[in-house]
């Protein structure tokens, strides 16, 4: 028997390897235009390192975005996992960053995000504002605060001697709230004393001058606010005390302590907590509340935030 040789079809083998060429190119040119498109890419190509790359891809789309739409910021990432960071002062924060830079090396950047959000950046009494006086019981008074000129609530009332020393006034909403909270007090065998209230413009700059006329204007400042910037010229704050007890020692009482664990549940909260005269712009007063309303007053209370903090990032916020 004689055997002939098969030839092989080169045809189909060709064709073959033209589709495997093919499908290798397109599985390639998919890896590069997947590796050129990605956002790693793309931040690399805008400065950041593979170590800051790792960490942004881990954060919000909208951090990512500013990373690739922007100049490479090495102070985006830190400012960014603050949890009170917001972006429309995103340009503040890095400006106040070049300023501290001047004196120092080490960036706190909890307290940059924290002062640019309160306008610490600032010095007291510059950059003021109007407050939005729309905002009710939530307004907010301070150094960069203003009320409106000479400003003078309505529903005013006087308060009985049996909540008071002297006289006061506040306004309707609060009494009845302090009323509320007073009755709550008496249970315990504790005994609330409204010191002082509702001041006038005229009653506020007095107070204001004395202290100037005393001490000095910077130490005013530390303890009286200016005429138009207190929230005693609202109607909506309170000095409280109790028997035996004034201003300097209110906080070594019962009552103060009564207040720390109740008073939001009235809708009050202490407007100038020990630690924060830095936020505040005053001293420590653990006789100075505030009226907000008991919703707002019990979140301000969770938040462990003075409310100028408060307000800025939660009223305020974009």
């Amino acid at each position: 028997m004689v055997y002939t040789k098969r030839k092989i079809r080169k045809g189909p083998i060709i064709g073959l390897i033209v589709i495997i060429v093919l499908i290798a190119l397109l599985i390639t040119g998919f890896c590069l235009y997947k590796h050129f498109t990605s956002n790693e890419y793309k931040l690399a190509k805008v400065g950041y390192s593979e170590d800051e790359i790792a960490t942004l891809l881990k954060m919000d789309n909208k951090v990512i975005d500013k990373a690739l739409t922007t100049d490479y910021n090495k102070h985006l990432i830190p400012l960014a996992s603050q949890k009170y960071f917001m972006w429309k002062n995103f340009k503040t924060y890095t400006s106040y960053i070049n300023k501290l830079l001047e004196q120092s090396n080490k960036i706190d950047y909890e307290k940059v995000v924290r002062d640019v959000n309160v306008k610490r950046n600032y010095d007291f009494y510059t950059h003021t504002e109007k407050t939005d006086m729309d905002k009710g019981n939530a307004i907010l008074v301070n150094k960069y605060h203003a009320l409106p000129e000479k400003y003078a609530p309505k529903d005013i009332v006087s308060v009985s001697n049996w909540y008071c020393y002297g006289t006061a006034m506040i306004k309707n909403e609060v009494y009845e709230a302090f009323k509320n909270m007073f009755n709550a007090a008496k249970k315990e065998d504790i005994t609330l004393i409204i010191n002082s209230g509702y001041r006038t413009y005229e009653a506020q700059k007095a107070v204001y001058d004395t202290y100037k006329e005393t001490n000095g204007e910077e130490e005013a400042d530390a303890f009286a606010a200016r005429p138009d910037f207190s929230e005693h010229q609202t109607g909506l704050a309170l000095d409280v005390i109790t028997y035996g007890a004034s201003g300097d020692n209110f906080d070594t009482t019962e009552a103060f302590k009564w207040l720390q664990k109740n008073a939001h549940k009235y809708g009050f909260i202490l407007r100038y907590p020990k630690g924060k005269e830095d936020i505040t712009g005053y001293s420590y007063e653990s006789w100075h509340y505030r009226y907000l309303g008991t919703n707002l007053a019990t979140k301000v209370k969770k938040s462990n935030l003075t409310y100028d903090e408060y307000y800025a990032y939660y009223l305020d916020k974009d």
